[in-house]
């Protein structure tokens, strides 16, 4: 599950920044933003457990007021979600750009 940046924002303004809504409006193919993400993975045990993860995502299109992208890395609590992975995502779940 995808985090909502600006919810968290909301609640934690002094806590959890985020980039301004014209930059998250205004990405391009191959732009480079993490994303916060919500996974359920087993433990060593089998037990499913919930992880927070910030990842990276390589945004290859837009439609409207959504992109599409990639993922650009791996999650550390699980193998099966991998990078290249494909997903849908709105400028409210950017947490950070790469201006790198």
């Amino acid at each position: 599950m995808i985090d909502d940046g600006e919810i968290a924002h909301a609640e934690s303004p002094d806590k959890f920044w985020i980039p301004p809504l014209h930059e998250r409006q205004s990405l391009e193919p191959g732009s480079i933003v993490k994303i916060r993400f919500y996974i359920r993975a087993p433990n060593d045990a089998g037990e499913l457990v919930d992880h927070g993860e910030r990842m990276w995502v390589q945004v290859k299109e837009r439609h409207g007021d959504w992109y599409f992208g990639a993922l650009d890395n791996d999650p550390h609590c699980t193998d099966s979600i991998q990078a290249g992975m494909p997903l849908w995502f709105q400028p409210r779940h950017v947490i950070d750009i790469d201006r790198g």
